[in-house]
């Protein structure tokens, strides 16, 4: 089975369109200021109330950093997303307190850098729906995560997992086919890797990668 691709930082109707037209099995929304794919929550729900016009099946996630519970109640009652992804620093004691309060299937992102970094996940697995591996961003970073950074794919070979995960980081149409390999993966999750600019979605490249790994 080819594995299963995840479009993050989704800002534009056309965007999403094209994710969709090439079969893309997530699209991912960011609401975190420090982003240049930041989406204003009206915003967000906006866009995926047109999106579920055309396509009813596709979950839509909302990725947001260490949320307060304001936030996670707007998100609940006005977002109404299929999944939220936590990209921030979360405790597994406050995603616990997340899926009670949301009652949402959650992603929680992993940052990592050697293989003591995965231990970490077994702790959070029984509250998510899925785990995400992302490379961990340098100390100095804004932003967590979609910086275009790699981490080594071959850690994840023996990890052993009892929820579904995506690989992220620097994954791109050219070295994704050499990342499932190394790694093992089922679910990629693309951002920067398919993009013209910082934020700015670019159709040729979104599509470029949902067909490479289509191919697999």
């Amino acid at each position: 089975m080819p594995p299963k691709v995840k479009i993050c930082g989704i800002s534009t109707l056309e965007s999403a369109k094209t994710a969709l037209n090439d079969s893309a099995d997530f699209l991912g929304f960011v609401h975190f200021a420090k982003s240049p794919r930041h989406l204003p929550l009206e915003a967000m729900s906006g866009l995926m109330q047109v999106i579920r016009r055309v396509n009813v099946s596709t979950p839509l996630v909302s990725v947001v950093v260490d949320p307060d519970d304001d936030l996670l109640t707007a998100l609940k009652n006005d977002v109404r997303p299929d999944l939220i992804q936590l990209h921030g620093k979360e405790s597994p004691e406050r995603v616990a307190e997340i899926q009670r309060l949301t009652g949402l299937p959650l992603i929680k992102a992993i940052s990592v850098s050697e293989k003591a970094d995965l231990a970490g996940a077994h702790a959070y697995e029984p509250h998510v729906a899925y785990m995400m591996f992302d490379a961990k961003a340098p100390k100095d970073a804004a932003l967590p995560g979609g910086l275009g950074l790699s981490f080594d794919w071959s850690l994840m070979r023996h990890h052993v997992a009892a929820k579904p995960w995506f690989l992220a980081g620097g994954l791109s149409s050219t070295n994704l086919s050499a990342a499932v390999q190394e790694s093992d993966a089922s679910m990629l999750d693309v951002s920067s890797g398919v993009e013209s600019a910082p934020g700015i979605k670019d159709a040729g490249l979104i599509s470029d990668f949902l067909k490479a790994a289509k191919s697999l």
